[in-house]
C-alpha cells in the first residue's frame, strides 16, 4: 500500500482539481461561500501580495524565459540520460517530475481562477433586475453614461489631437484601481483583496498584435495591462484585471465590476474610463437595436469623447489589420490576432461559457440591470 501511495501521490492534486471542475457547478453556494470567498483568498492573497511587491510583470518575464528554460531542461535531461547507469529510472524520474508539476498546476489553477466560474452570479449577489429592457431604456442609460463621462472629463488633460492623456506615472495610475474597489466594498464585500498593484507590460506594442489588452495570470495572482492601448482605456483595463484577482472569473462580470469600481473612484481618469467603456458597450448594443436612437446617444458625446472613441478604433485598425500591398486588395486580419482570438474563445468555452469571448458584451445587461435597480 505504501508503495502504491508513493507511486501515485503526485496525481492527487490532479484528481482533486478534476473533482472541483466537475462537482463545483452542482454546488454554487458551497463554491461561493467556501471556495471563492475563503479558499481562493487564502491561496491567492499571499501569492498576489508578494508578486505585487515586484515592480515588473512576472508573467511577462515567465513568457520571455519559457523557451530558454525549456531548452535548458531538455539539455539537462539529455546529459543525465547519457551519464545514467539506468536510463529507464532516469526517464521515469523525469516523467514523474513533469506529471507532478502539471498535477499541481491544475489544482492551483482551479483554486486561483477556475472554480470562480461556478460561484453565484453578480446579478444574484446584488439582487439586480435582469428583466429584458427596451431600446428606449437602453438609450436612457447611454445618456446617463455620457453625462457621467462629460462630468469626469472636466478634470482631464488632452493632447494636441484631443485625446485624453494620463498625467501620472503608469505604476501610480494602475495602482489607483484599488480606490474604486475600496469605495464599493460595503456593497460588494466579496471583492476584498490586498493585491494592490497592476503591472504594465513592457512588450505592450508586440502584445497588441494579439488583440489582448489585459491578462490575469492565476499562478502569480498577477494583473497585467497592455499600455499601448489609448490612455482613456488603461484605467478600466486595470480595474477589469483587478476583478479577476478579487475572485471574479466571468468576463462580463469583470467588465461590470470594473465599471462599478471606476465610477466610484476618487480619480477622474478612472471615472471617465469607466463611463466611456460602459458607454461603448451600450452604444454598440443600441446600434444593433435601433439605429435612430443610436444617433441620439452619439450626439450626446462631447468632441473629446468622440476623439477617444476614434483613438480606440485607430488602435484596433493598426494592430488587427495588415495593410494590403495593392490598394485594390482586401484588408486582411493578421494571423496572430485571429489565433489569439480563437485561443481565448476556446479557453472561455472550456469553462462552460457557451458564447465564449462574446460574453464580454453581456456587461450591457448588467449595467442596465444595475441602473434600473439601484441607479448610478
Amino acid at each position: 500500500m505504501k508503495r502504491f501511495v508513493k507511486a501515485t501521490w503526485i496525481f492527487y492534486p490532479l484528481i482533486l482539481g478534476a473533482l472541483m471542475f466537475f462537482l463545483l457547478p452542482l454546488f454554487p453556494d458551497f463554491t461561493e461561500y467556501f471556495v471563492s470567498r475563503v479558499l481562493f483568498k487564502i491561496v491567492t492573497v499571499p501569492i498576489g501580495f508578494i508578486a505585487s511587491l515586484c515592480p515588473f510583470s512576472l508573467t511577462e518575464l515567465t513568457v520571455i524565459l519559457a523557451l530558454p528554460l525549456l531548452v535548458l531542461v531538455v539539455t539537462l535531461f539529455v546529459r543525465a540520460m547519457r551519464h545514467s547507469s539506468s536510463k529507464k529510472k532516469t526517464a521515469l524520474k523525469a516523467v514523474r517530475c513533469v506529471c507532478g508539476f502539471l498535477s499541481f498546476a491544475v489544482l492551483l489553477y482551479m483554486i486561483a481562477h477556475g472554480a470562480n466560474y461556478y460561484r453565484r452570479s453578480a446579478s444574484e449577489l446584488l439582487e439586480l433586475d435582469t428583466a429584458p429592457k427596451s431600446s428606449e431604456q437602453l438609450l436612457e442609460v447611454c445618456l446617463a453614461l455620457a453625462d457621467g463621462a462629460k462630468e469626469a472629463e472636466k478634470e482631464l488633460t488632452r493632447d494636441e489631437n484631443g485625446y485624453m492623456v494620463l498625467t501620472n506615472d503608469l505604476f501610480a495610475t494602475l495602482s489607483r484601481s484599488n480606490s474604486g474597489y475600496n469605495a464599493i466594498l460595503d456593497e460588494c464585500p466579496w471583492l476584498w483583496t490586498s493585491v494592490w498593484r497592476q503591472k504594465p507590460v513592457m512588450l505592450s506594442y508586440w502584445w497588441s498584435y494579439t488583440g489582448i489588452t489585459g491578462m490575469y495570470f492565476p499562478f502569480y495572482a498577477e494583473c497585467n495591462v497592455n499600455t499601448e492601448q489609448p490612455d482613456y482605456s488603461i484605467p478600466y483595463t486595470a480595474a477589469h484585471e483587478s476583478a479577476h484577482s478579487r475572485g471574479i472569473a466571468f468576463e462580463d462580470e469583470c467588465n461590470f465590476y470594473a465599471f462599478l469600481s471606476c465610477i466610484n473612484s476618487e480619480y477622474p481618469e478612472y471615472r471617465y474610463s469607466g463611463y466611456m467603456e460602459a458607454l461603448l458597450f451600450c452604444k454598440n448594443a443600441l446600434y444593433s437595436s435601433d439605429i435612430d436612437l443610436w444617433y441620439i446617444a452619439d450626439a450626446a458625446c462631447s468632441e473629446g469623447m468622440k476623439a477617444d472613441f476614434k483613438a480606440n478604433n485607430e488602435y484596433i485598425d493598426r494592430f488587427k489589420y495588415i495593410p494590403p500591398a495593392d490598394p485594390d486588395d482586401d484588408v486582411q486580419i493578421n494571423e496572430v490576432w485571429e489565433m489569439a482570438g480563437v485561443a481565448n474563445d476556446t479557453f472561455i468555452k472550456v469553462q462552460g461559457v457557451e458564447d465564449g469571448s462574446l460574453s464580454y458584451d453581456r456587461v450591457t445587461e448588467l449595467v442596465l440591470a444595475y441602473y434600473y435597480t439601484k441607479g448610478f
